[in-house]
């Protein structure tokens, strides 16, 4: 029996004033949407530790040029989750003046991660022998170590790790702390580093694929696990206003449900993901015709992607209501877990800006079962976006769910 929450009721006055990135795709979210836009594939050899012996050898990591790039924005940390968090928060920052404050304004900061310093941890076992005792810089918390280096805090500072739908749970705490007015700009985001222990845990699993990952493909053989961070500033549509800020996109409601069925697999009907995109619908006052992207979480696993196509179509589709557009950006961009909620997001802001929408870059035969879906072919397609909804699940059952509106924005016929 799967379980929702919804946010933001009958109400759109939570507003998206700036993102940041930093991805496989490189520094930035203008490296990210090139990368996205021209369909190109940013995963490749690991390199970050050895990978004799596994029966995959690819992941997404960040190019050195972006890390050697980040020496001169942020400072020196063991945690390179922690580095690149604080990049995109000081890329969405700049990008939404918060320098231009009213009187009394609070911020907030909502992060979301899986392994959160894990990976400093375990290198330091491998390398050094240490043992756990003493290693307080490996904590989950000092992911967010930088953060007070690039922006100004004095509101709640929370971690989330809910698994891989962390990202879009992260960014629905942010809008809830505005919607209660307990904050006036929520800092979400999302970050993780690639880790040897995920990438050995995904083998045993046997969900890792051997070239690269294809969501919805009928080949399709499993997912790309890789790194990198996003941001969302979001604030209230009064504080973005009164400071005479300019919002980039609307967020319309979203919604979290768990279907608790199993520790990897989703429920085979997918009733928790149905439940997270109803009450984002009836949150926001939207018919299922009027969502214009879906940006699907679609790992490239056999079981999850099908378990997906079928509860989307179930939600949107069906009753002669035309098939809603469909895609996966981790095709190009490998799954990046912890901050893989937050990235996706980041690109249906974009990707409304740009009025285009992404499309399935290593899709090459698409799977019979996902026919109630309109696929989006590799190259992508230019069109309208009104309204995005972007969705990210989790093992053990956990699903999230993001509506996301242009500002000003009618649905597009």
């Amino acid at each position: 029996m799967a379980t929702a929450v919804a946010g933001l009721p009958g109400r759109a006055d939570v507003v998206v004033t700036g993102v940041g990135a930093v991805s496989p795709a490189g520094l930035g979210h203008r490296a990210l949407w090139e990368a996205v836009r021209a369909g190109r594939v940013t995963t490749g050899p690991v390199t970050r530790f050895d990978t004799t012996g596994y029966p995959s050898h690819r992941a997404g990591e960040i190019p050195p040029s972006a890390l050697s790039r980040l020496d001169a924005l942020v400072p020196r940390h063991p945690s390179l989750a922690a580095r690149c968090l604080a990049a995109a928060v000081a890329e969405a920052a700049h990008g939404a003046e918060l320098t231009r404050t009213v009187r009394g304004a609070r911020t907030g900061v909502f992060a979301a991660t899986v392994m959160g310093t894990r990976p400093v941890l375990d290198r330091g076992i491998t390398s050094t022998g240490l043992t756990p005792e003493g290693t307080d810089w490996a904590e989950p918390q000092r992911l967010l170590d930088l953060v007070g280096e690039v922006v100004s805090v004095d509101g709640p500072v929370v971690l989330l790790a809910s698994g891989c739908s962390v990202g879009g749970d992260a960014v629905a705490c942010g809008a809830a702390a505005i919607a209660e007015g307990e904050v006036d700009v929520a800092i979400c985001g999302g970050a993780e580093e690639l880790s040897q222990e995920v990438f050995a845990m995904f083998t045993t699993l046997r969900a890792l694929a051997p070239d690269v990952a294809r969501p919805f493909d009928a080949d399709r053989l499993g997912m790309q696990p890789a790194e990198g961070a996003a941001v969302l500033i979001l604030e209230s549509a009064a504080h973005c206003a009164a400071r005479g800020a300019v919002p980039l996109a609307v967020l319309l409601a979203y919604g979290a449900a768990a279907d608790a069925y199993h520790l990897t697999r989703p429920r085979p009907t997918g009733e928790a993901l149905v439940r997270a995109i109803g009450t984002c619908l009836r949150a926001a006052d939207r018919a299922p015709e009027e969502i214009d992207w879906v940006c699907a979480h679609g790992t490239g696993t056999p079981a999850s992607d099908g378990v997906e196509a079928r509860a989307i179509g179930s939600a949107l589709g069906g009753d002669g209501r035309r098939r809603p557009a469909v895609s996966s950006l981790k095709g190009m961009l490998g799954h990046t877990q912890g901050a893989a909620g937050v990235l996706e997001a980041v690109v249906a802001v974009l990707a409304m800006a740009a009025g285009h929408v992404p499309g399935n870059a290593t899709l090459r035969r698409p799977d019979p079962a996902c026919t109630g879906l309109d696929l989006v072919p590799p190259q992508g397609r230019a069109a309208s976006l009104a309204t995005v909804l972007s969705l990210a699940f989790g093992l053990g059952g956990g699903v999230s769910a993001l509506l996301l509106g242009a500002v000003g924005g009618e649905h597009a016929a």
